[in-house]
């Protein structure tokens, strides 16, 4: 019960080992959120389910991620959201131009989200 033991919670990992991600994911977000265990956010998405599943966009998953973020902001999640795997982009830096979007779409989930509350 150490306030020093918590999670880096990747949302894309869980959600891979989940039956149905959509519904269960959002109990995990509860479980530990409520007990402060949440210290580091992966704030990804997928489409499918457990051993069926693709890493996709963030707003192209099968998972809100902005309800995800509605419901870390419930549970006082005081960290920040950090992209994880980030598919490429066209550009010079297909990499890096992917990072830059998911960069931006964190920073409208997170005005939206704050701005509503």
């Amino acid at each position: 019960e150490s306030p020093h033991h918590g999670l880096n919670l990747c949302l894309g990992s869980m959600m891979e080992n989940l039956e149905n991600p959509n519904v269960e994911i959002h109990e995990v977000i509860r479980y530990f959120g409520n007990k402060q265990r949440i210290f580091n956010i992966h704030f990804r998405n997928i489409r499918g389910q457990r051993d069926d599943f693709m890493e996709v966009w963030q707003d192209e998953g099968d998972v809100n991620l902005i309800e995800m973020a509605r419901l870390l902001w419930e549970v006082d999640y005081p960290y920040m959201l950090m992209p994880d795997h980030v598919p490429e982009m066209a550009g010079d830096n297909p990499r890096m131009v992917g990072f830059a979007y998911t960069y931006g779409y964190i920073k409208a989930v997170i005005e939206a989200v704050t701005r509503s509350n």
